[in-house]
């Protein structure tokens, strides 16, 4: 069974690509703060499925 309210929801709300990323980096860097350690940063990457490359692009945003 499906719940159709919850599939209208998702069909008739997109984000891009580059908004997505910014949000997922979001995320990583509102754990993680200022003071991480490389491991950390991975895991927390890993976890919201962006690459560091990825999330350190977007750092300056949140910190």
């Amino acid at each position: 069974m499906t719940d159709n309210l919850t599939s209208d929801m998702h069909a008739e709300f997109t984000i891009d690509t580059e908004t997505e990323l910014k949000h997922k980096a979001g995320c990583v860097w509102k754990l993680l703060g200022s003071r991480y350690t490389q491991s950390q940063l991975e895991r927390y990457c890993t976890l919201y499925g962006v690459t560091t490359e990825q999330a350190l692009q977007w750092k300056r945003y949140w910190i």
